[in-house]
């Protein structure tokens, strides 16, 4: 009887939760940084000082994503660049945000919609479900692969964070109502619960922008599990409506577009695309549809998706998937009239998942029109309809035996968790599964061959970067990573070459201009070197290697006194650089001063 006791004990269930998920995360640790975990994380000055980042820094480096970019700052206090410890928050983050879905639906069965009498349509009593469905969602979300990118992708912690704040703030509130029902009245409590609500909702928005929803999902809930609201339990509503305003007030004062300012790459990395609003609209169609896929069957799962842009809603994926999406739309508003109990929650989640991913997936063009961890949050809605749909399914099983059956597909889930990890495991291996799944894309190829070029495979790394240039013809990234790999081995003609073409291409590429006067300094040709150097500083006249550089060309024209000025520029924009001071050194001690 203790072990029955034990077994639906919640308790027993989180561990469970975080059991699996530590099973399907358990090679993930030493994942390394990969794609935007460069710009955001290893080259992000913002963050080394925690001092300055708390003291205004980090506001002023992005105040619409402040929270999140505090957790990465925090991380590298305390760690610097070691990854392991930041995969331990991303997973302690996803175990969390695991508890917190088995918790909101814990919450949500113990609404007046669930706890007030009312027969079933079939006439059969009710079988309690209290354990089923919270424990089920909560196994389906912590183990499906899907979510492999919102926890294994360093920086994409700023996704599954803000679903943290978004849930936390989601059950405070069920918290707060559930106890204004209970006792009828306002009570000290009461009021603490909506406080940590909204604290909650304010921190998920300055975490990501898709918090924005959630208000809507608010006032979705009230009336789904507590009826209309009368005037008083309006009161509670009005301030989570003013939240909506949160992220509005933050995107004022950028020069950038929205679709821009919530794109998941940064513009080093992005693609830019300049997809008009309904292009972007109907090619979300297909794209939503291909989420769905994933989260019912993820297989073929890619980092980088090379997914067509659609310009007319007669092109067959677009018209198909949106009588697919109407269709389901209009089953989730036609289950609100069942007084079946799941499938009210069915409804619920099938809404939640369109609501949460509308800030994504509606008419804001962002450069990429797809990417995984864009699911994320919606998913919680999907995997709370599965559950009560498994629920209905296995009405007549025992509890337990619906539970082994659940079980079953978790740990299968959990597998492909780990499989799909196990790509990840390296830059090489990772854009090497990208390239082979998105062959016709130029990104993947370009970023496998950077891979394959730090692993010192400089002709693999060649193929991969002349592909690259040949499907995307008008990007001067990869030609001068072509010529950096003919330099490195010594072909200086060849590396002239390619990094001319990279000019032609865009001649505001500071790292052509570099990588081009290097390679003349080292064929002897300084006054050419020294051109290409000056263009240079012009575009990032901050850049201490680039002083430094003026200087070797200046000591190679004999020139002491210019080298020893740039030298000491170089030390003044570093003053930690061992080697710009040990170049200053050797100038002065060449004319004579210490």
């Amino acid at each position: 009887m203790a072990h029955r006791t034990l077994f639906k004990h919640p308790v027993f269930h989180l561990l469970l939760i975080a059991l699996l998920g530590l099973v399907a995360y358990s090679n993930s640790f030493h994942v390394p940084f990969i794609f935007d975990d460069e710009t955001s994380i290893i080259n992000n000055s913002a963050i080394r000082d925690l001092n300055g980042f708390l003291s205004g820094g980090g506001y002023a480096y992005n105040p619409r994503r402040f929270l999140g970019y505090l957790s990465i700052a925090l991380n590298y206090r305390f760690g610097g660049l070691e990854v392991v410890g930041y995969h331990v928050v991303n997973f302690a983050i996803h175990t969390i945000s695991a508890w917190l879905v088995y918790s909101l639906t814990r919450l949500t069965l113990s609404t007046p919609f669930f706890t007030e009498g009312r027969p079933e349509p079939d006439g059969e009593a009710h079988r309690p479900v209290t354990s089923f469905i919270p424990l089920c969602a909560a196994l389906l979300f912590i183990a499906h692969p899907v979510e492999t990118q919102a926890v294994t992708y360093i920086i994409q912690r700023l996704t599954s964070l803000c679903a943290l704040f978004y849930l936390v703030s989601l059950c405070c509130y069920v918290k707060a109502r559930l106890e204004l029902d209970l006792g009828g009245k306002t009570t000290r409590s009461v009021i603490l619960w909506c406080l940590a609500s909204l604290a909650a909702a304010g921190a998920a928005m300055k975490t990501k922008e898709i918090a924005f929803t959630l208000p809507f999902i608010i006032m979705l809930y009230e009336f789904l599990f507590f009826g209309l609201p009368t005037a008083k339990k309006l009161m509670y509503l009005a301030p989570f409506a003013l939240t909506t305003l949160v992220v509005p007030a933050s995107l004022l004062g950028s020069r950038m577009s929205i679709g821009q300012l919530i794109s998941d790459v940064t513009t080093v990395t992005r693609v830019e695309t300049g997809i008009p609003r309904l292009d972007y609209l109907l090619t979300q169609f297909p794209v939503v549809v291909t989420y769905l896929r994933l989260l019912f069957f993820p297989v073929h799962q890619n980092l980088d998706y090379d997914f067509p842009v659609y310009h007319s809603l007669f092109q067959a994926p677009v018209f198909l998937s949106l009588l697919l999406l109407l269709a389901l739309s209009g089953v989730a508003l036609y289950l609100l009239r069942s007084t079946g109990r799941e499938w009210r929650l069915v409804s619920f989640g099938i809404l939640w998942f369109f609501i949460t991913l509308s800030v994504e997936s509606s008419f804001i063009p962002i450069a990429d029109v797809i990417f995984e961890h864009r699911v994320y949050l919606p998913s919680v809605g999907i995997f709370i309809a599965l559950a009560a749909l498994a629920s209905l399914l296995f009405r007549r099983l025992s509890e337990r035996g619906a539970l082994a059956v659940v079980g079953v597909v978790a740990l299968i889930l959990a597998g492909a968790t780990y499989a799909r990890n196990e790509a990840w495991g390296s830059a090489r291996s990772l854009w090497s599964d990208a390239a082979a799944k998105a062959p016709g894309k130029a990104r993947p190829h370009y970023n496998l061959a950077m891979a394959l070029e730090n692993a010192e495979l400089p002709k693999e790394a060649l193929r991969e970067a002349a592909t690259a240039a040949r499907l995307a013809p008008t990007d001067p990234k990869p030609l001068d990573l072509i010529g950096t790999i003919f330099g490195k081995h010594g072909k200086y003609d060849e590396a002239i070459a390619a990094f001319s073409e990279a000019l032609r291409l865009d001649q505001s590429l500071p790292s052509a201009h570099v990588n081009l006067g290097d390679a003349f300094r080292l064929k002897g040709l300084t006054r050419q070197a020294l051109e290409q150097y000056q263009q240079a500083v012009q575009l990032t006249p901050t850049d201490a290697d680039i002083y430094d550089k003026i200087g070797t060309a200046h000591i190679m024209n004999r020139d002491m006194e210019k080298a020893a000025v740039f030298y000491q520029c170089a030390v003044s924009l570093a003053p930690g650089n061992a080697a710009y001071r040990q170049d200053l050194m050797g100038a002065q001690a060449a004319l004579g001063r210490h």
